[in-house]
């Protein structure tokens, strides 16, 4: 079986108790405003390009056979509108100024990769998390990711927005031992404007996985002035009351590393971001809210 991959990223602690190898699997519903990973987010190879690292040398002007390419001022020219992602291109590119975003495998050579590093997760109670992008996009590979390595023994965890029909996440169950699920804005109409779909589909997951006493931990990304209103850091608090079972709540606050992504695929990204991380003092008002609600299972990434 083939899917599409944008990385395999071993050694992660962050995907996940232990040390992890954490698979990127290409492909999402939601279009979430403060994405920080835009390459994973629509389902085909993708064509990035760099304009600080080219050299001007031409020599990817040569091999496009769609002239998608050309110099001006000594440096490359893109085109997306003829570009074909065809990556004939990055070959040829001496200063990695193209590069592509996505490349098809085979379940059998992620589990093989995933494999290398299995001493390591023997070690520090690891495993592999399928991540993405939303890994459910691409089902039934992700499935068979999970299967193979559960059955080698390797502990697995799916790192997932929650997007999915009941039927779909059900058979998620005999293979997954961990969930890592994003809870990102309170109330279907805020959450619509912020990801692009409605709220209430993903918390009818949550529950149903917590009806099957699966492990969860939640996930909360936290954006200065985008959703971090009172309404969302409240109903945040009170998943610990209503989920008692939840592992652990995650507050994933803003970081601006996936901003110049945007450029190098020739996309704008949303406006009203921060233009920088969030600053301590804005964690520690954070921790303080949290404090006071008397939660006990948050922890901040």
């Amino acid at each position: 079986m083939t899917g599409i991959i944008t990385d395999i990223h071993r050694t992660s602690v962050v995907d996940g108790p232990g040390l992890r190898t954490t698979v990127f699997l290409k492909g999402c519903p939601l279009r979430c405003l403060w994405c920080h990973n835009p390459e994973t987010q629509r389902f085909g190879i993708e064509l990035a390009f760099d304009p600080d690292k080219c050299t001007g040398c031409g020599r990817c002007t040569g091999v496009c056979e769609e002239l998608a390419l050309s110099l001006r001022n000594k440096k490359a020219q893109l085109d997306r509108t003829r570009c074909t992602n065809c990556g004939m291109c990055v070959t040829e590119c001496p200063s990695g100024s193209l590069f592509l975003h996505g490349r098809t495998v085979t379940d059998g050579e992620v589990v093989a990769e995933v494999l290398k590093d299995r001493a390591y997760y023997e070690a520090s109670g690891g495993g592999v998390t399928v991540s993405g992008g939303e890994p459910m996009a691409q089902a039934e590979f992700a499935l068979s990711i999970l299967r193979q390595c559960r059955s080698l023994g390797i502990h697995t965890a799916l790192d997932t927005c929650g997007f999915m029909s009941r039927q779909l996440c059900e058979r998620t169950l005999d293979v997954t031992d961990l969930y890592l699920f994003d809870y990102k804005a309170t109330g279907d109409e805020h959450h619509m404007k912020l990801t692009g779909v409605p709220l209430r589909p993903i918390l009818d997951i949550l529950e149903f996985l917590v009806s099957r006493e699966a492990r969860v931990i939640l996930r909360c990304p936290l954006v200065p002035g985008v959703n971090d209103q009172m309404e969302h850091l409240l109903a945040i608090s009170c998943m610990e009351w209503n989920y008692p079972s939840l592992e652990r709540i995650d507050i994933l606050t803003w970081h601006s590393m996936g901003t110049s992504k945007y450029a190098r695929l020739g996309r704008t990204p949303a406006t009203g971001l921060p233009a920088h991380n969030v600053p301590e003092t804005t964690k520690d008002c954070y921790r303080d809210f949290f404090a006071k609600q008397g939660c006990r299972k948050v922890r901040f990434c």
